[in-house]
């Protein structure tokens, strides 16, 4: 359980990683076919998005302690 958790995470951090460092092109991922022109992120905007992807990195990265806790600890007999 833990390994699968770890490999379905990576994709996860990659996500909120690229949309911390460039949160205008990850607000239009996989939409930015729907515009004849690309809209313009406001700078709230830009705020919620870099707030969001630190908000999902940590709630994966408790996550991830917490099965690596049940899936390590010892089991009682």
């Amino acid at each position: 359980m833990f390994f699968i958790s770890i490999v379905l995470s990576i994709p996860v951090y990659g996500y909120c990683i690229w949309s911390l460092y460039d949160p205008e092109e990850s607000f239009l991922f996989f939409e930015r076919w729907r515009y004849k022109e690309t809209p313009e992120v406001s700078e709230l905007q830009i705020k919620l998005i870099r707030i969001g992807s630190v908000f999902g990195m940590v709630i994966v990265t408790i996550y991830l302690i917490v099965v690596a806790v049940q899936t390590f600890a010892p089991s009682e007999p």
